[in-house]
């Protein structure tokens, strides 16, 4: 397997496997088609979210406490996959990395590298395709959203709410749990770090 694959899998994903013990199959399924849903076509995430959700209730299944970072989840590994020439990763080390790396059950593992192998020509023709296409952020505003509540326990969990002013004139607005944001800028700056020393390279110093 790339070595690559599995670094970036453990470093992206792995933060997110703590909140496996929620995951079934019923609400694995859910994910990977909003994910697949996301992947091939231009839907903002939080749209995608809310389709899964509403699909998740229509069916009688229970909703997980921590619904967004599983979705998350398994929205990053698809994408991370995806991202690799086909045959890089075969397909048994896929499905190993995904037991042994994440701690996914067996049959959670066997779904998702199912789909990720059977459909790869689509999902990564859609993937490019949408990658291109979608707009970048012109602008960025943020704020602190804390609900009005009786009970102290609500008040205890504001959420980030940001919102996105795109180069094509759209705006997008993104609501996270202060869990999910926090991991969201231990990534950003994780990255920072790694494109500073690589900026600090010799070898890039000539060009």
């Amino acid at each position: 397997m790339a070595s690559n694959f599995r670094y970036h899998l453990l470093k992206s994903v792995r933060p997110y496997s703590v909140y496996i013990p929620q995951l079934t199959k019923s609400v694995l399924r859910v994910l990977i088609q909003g994910s697949v849903h996301y992947i091939e076509t231009r839907t903002a995430s939080p749209d995608v979210l809310a389709l899964a959700l509403n699909k998740l209730k229509n069916a009688g299944h229970e909703v997980p406490k921590n619904f967004c970072e599983l979705f998350t989840m398994v929205m990053l590994t698809m994408q991370i996959y995806l991202r690799y020439p086909k045959g890089v990763i075969k397909d048994h080390e896929l499905r190993q990395c995904l037991i042994d790396d994440l701690s996914l059950p067996d049959a959670c593992a066997d779904d998702l590298a199912k789909v990720l192998v059977n459909h790869r020509a689509t999902l990564s023709k859609n993937f490019a395709e949408t990658k291109i296409e979608r707009a970048k952020m012109l602008d960025l505003q943020w704020r602190i959203n804390i609900s009005l509540s009786s009970t102290l326990a609500e008040l205890n969990k504001p959420t980030i709410v940001l919102h996105f002013k795109l180069v094509n004139g759209e705006y997008r607005t993104l609501e996270l749990p202060l869990t999910m944001f926090q991991r969201m800028r231990y990534n950003v700056a994780v990255l920072l770090s790694e494109l500073q020393a690589l900026q600090n390279r010799p070898a890039i110093k000539q060009f």
